[in-house]
């Protein structure tokens, strides 16, 4: 029996400042694009469809990954994706700024300011992301690149979780300003060390030449013919435009409808983090064995359930805080497998020469196609009175129509093949 000693070292040991960097950049993406935005946005006056716009940035601006693919042979991976990071934390100073003001009568100008902050910082997210995925896979161990995705996923919710209900604690005790304050100050702190844990990592080898002549065409060839990026498209189309509005507007339901206080709506999104852990970790011995198909049904399966529930709260289920815990908990087990099978199984969609081009054409139609979700269903969920809410019957609709496209996935998935080597077809 193999004593500890003998045993073989971790192949990921050299890449665990990768975790470091998700966890880090998890305060940022929980601060500046989650639900303490949300809560601010609604705080100084703004409405469902300004939510949903800064909402919706984060896929609507993803085709600028397309032509950030261009300046990775020059700058290379890992200087491209530290100099996106570095620039896009500067747009957190505006909602820190405005959280500063505290203003007790928000001017018409504020929300919309926060709404371009994010805005920037997507754009700079955008290219910066451009050399994510394709840096990790050149530098990651195949037969552990599953494994990384998941632990990395596990630990990144582990910190929104630890974020989210410290900003909690933070509401709950301190005025609504000061809060503000402290979210966002954590938010820059941890974008900072998230660039840090960056420069730790191997710089990884040169990238390949980004073919912009041939962009076009290679993107509608991609799309439009029939093979396994167009399956893969649809399947994700449809998984992002039936989950990506969920979190803002349930937030916006939540203060706005139900009058909960912020200090409670970033407790239950803790929660959800919490799911997320379990999700992400639960399969994380597992995904590099098994078809990714299975988990990607699985996380469709869940969200069904997800909108069931969501349905009988605005029906007015008389157990409304125990389903809440429970509703936002299973949506976050259900992100936590997806966005684990997701970051596993998108290498695959090209060979590596052409991988960059690849995953940047795949986030720029998804993004730009399922980034008007949260957009139009925000016009479509304002009501019609002067003073900002949510219309309670198109809400209803809108997790009907969740259910429809999450079943038509779930049926989709079983044609997506697998090409990875080492798993088992079930």
């Amino acid at each position: 029996m193999a004593t500890e000693r003998e045993r073989a070292p971790d192949p990921l040991r050299p890449y665990r400042a990768g975790y470091w960097f998700g966890g880090f950049n998890g305060l940022t993406w929980m601060m500046g694009l989650g639900t303490p935005m949300v809560l601010l946005t609604e705080q100084l006056g703004g409405s469902t469809f300004q939510v949903g716009l800064a909402s919706s940035f984060v896929l609507l601006l993803f085709p600028i990954q397309v032509l950030a693919t261009a300046a990775l042979p020059r700058f290379g991976y890992q200087r491209q994706m530290v100099f996106g990071w570095s620039v896009r934390a500067l747009f957190l100073l505006v909602p820190l700024s405005l959280a500063w003001m505290a203003p007790d009568e928000p001017a018409p100008w504020m929300p919309n300011a926060v709404v371009a902050s994010v805005f920037g910082l997507c754009t700079f997210r955008a290219f910066g992301v451009a050399a994510h995925i394709p840096w990790f896979a050149a530098i990651l161990p195949i037969e552990s690149r599953g494994r990384f995705f998941a632990t990395d996923n596990a630990i990144t919710s582990t910190v929104g979780v630890a974020a989210l209900f410290g900003c909690a604690a933070l509401f709950a005790r301190l005025p609504t300003y000061d809060a503000f304050r402290a979210a966002y100050c954590i938010a820059v702190i941890g974008s900072t060390l998230a660039v840090v844990n960056l420069l730790r990592l191997p710089p990884g080898p040169a990238a390949p030449r980004s073919p912009m002549a041939q962009m076009a065409g290679h993107t509608i060839r991609l799309c439009f013919e029939s093979g396994l990026f167009r399956q893969y498209l649809i399947v994700s189309l449809l998984w992002l435009v039936a989950t990506a509005p969920i979190p803002a507007f349930a937030a916006y339901y939540l203060k706005v409808e139900v009058g909960i206080e912020s200090s409670r709506i970033l407790a239950f999104t803790g929660v959800q983090f919490v799911g997320q852990i379990v999700g992400a970790w639960s399969i994380r011995q597992w995904i590099d064995r098994l078809s990714i198909r299975r988990f990607f049904q699985m996380a469709s399966a869940v969200v069904i359930v997800v909108a069931l529930l969501w349905l009988g709260i605005l029906s007015g289920d008389g157990r409304f805080a125990v389903v809440l815990w429970f509703t936002y908990l299973l949506f976050g087990v259900a992100v936590g497998l997806s966005q684990a099978a997701h970051f596993t199984f998108l290498p695959e969609l090209s060979e590596p020469d052409m991988r960059p081009v690849t995953i940047a054409i795949f986030g720029a139609v998804t993004g730009l196609l399922s980034g008007l979700a949260p957009m139009l269903w925000g016009l479509g969920l304002r009501s019609s009175g002067a003073t900002p809410g949510i219309d309670l019957e198109i809400f209803a609709i809108f997790f009907a129509a969740t259910i429809v496209m999450s079943a038509a996935g779930i049926a989709l998935l079983n044609l997506l093949p697998d090409t990875r080597s080492g798993s088992e077809r079930l």
